[in-house]
């Protein structure tokens, strides 16, 4: 074999070798992909959506059994309020699962013990690294107003260590994030954060700008959350409103991909809560299947 054959036939060799192993560190690249879909955004969920039929200890097993990993609660009625120390102990004794935040609504025609109730709400979530979601109702105060109480929640917040989240929300005073942005900017406080809605903002118009919005907001985000939803929300009726925009995961026609995308780019570190207000399927159904297509939306990041 003379020595340009001899060369041909180690060039071929090595490139033999080298394919092989590029294509090994490939496949194991895609296995430890595969083994931790949800590294970067731990999944939590309402306790909407039928729910509420279970206890407190199947609702935690559930979500904990589906691979969430923490609870977002409601607190619109004394009831909701007296089953806080119920969620607290069962979540405290729940590997890797907590209850991830507590929202209220400021609305100026409930007397003043309602009114002021998240101050019993801070009081109890404080130090226990639970977040306090504000939303103020559509009506009775103006901006002036809305800002000096937001002040007095986060001062009050502030040192009991919980963290004050502005809520968006159709229908109220503030309905995107943009709009809660205007005092979270204005207040400038580091224990002031907005939330993201994906829903709440596709029903604001928003569904075509979400890449815009994030880049907008993103320096003041402290919670996202999402649900399967079309680009445009049906404003018929509130049903339809609600069922256009909130859908088990892997419903509706909102490309759910370009948002994970979006939302890598964002720097977000966060968890992602999953909305499911009236959804028709029983949660053993959604739950389980929102949370396997939330793992294939990561997969294809």
């Amino acid at each position: 074999m003379n020595f340009q054959n001899k060369s041909i036939l180690t060039i071929l060799f090595v490139s033999m070798i080298l394919l092989l192993s590029c294509t090994v560190d490939k496949q194991k690249n895609i296995q430890t992909k595969a083994l931790t879909p949800n590294i970067s955004w731990p999944i939590t969920s309402y306790n909407f959506g039928q729910m509420e039929e279970l206890s407190i200890p199947e609702q935690i097993a559930l979500l904990s059994k589906s691979g969430y990993k923490g609870l977002i609660l409601k607190s619109a009625s004394k009831k909701d309020f007296d089953n806080f120390e119920e969620y607290l102990r069962v979540t405290e004794s729940t590997n890797n699962f907590k209850v991830d935040a507590v929202f209220e609504l400021y609305k100026i025609k409930d007397d003043a013990e309602r009114r002021e109730r998240w101050k019993l709400v801070v009081d109890r979530i404080a130090g226990k690294d639970i977040q306090l979601w504000m939303i103020f109702g559509k009506d009775g105060f103006d901006d002036v107003f809305v800002e000096d109480k937001i002040r007095e929640i986060v001062a009050y917040a502030s040192p009991k260590k919980v963290e004050v989240i502005l809520y968006p929300h159709s229908g109220t005073y503030f309905e995107s994030s943009e709009e809660a942005l205007v005092f979270a900017d204005k207040i400038d406080h580091p224990n002031l954060k907005i939330a993201f809605h994906l829903y709440h903002d596709i029903r604001a118009g928003h569904g075509s700008r979400i890449p815009e919005v994030f880049e907008n907001t993103k320096h003041r985000l402290g919670a996202v959350t999402l649900a399967g939803t079309d680009s445009i929300a049906d404003f018929t009726s509130k049903f339809t409103r609600d069922t256009t925009t909130i859908k088990p995961l892997g419903q509706g026609n909102y490309n759910m991909n370009n948002f994970v995308e979006i939302l890598s780019n964002s720097g977000y570190k966060g968890s992602v809560g999953f909305m499911n207000f009236k959804l028709k399927q029983h949660p053993t159904v959604y739950l389980p299947k929102s949370k396997e297509i939330w793992d294939k939306y990561l997969l294809n990041r």
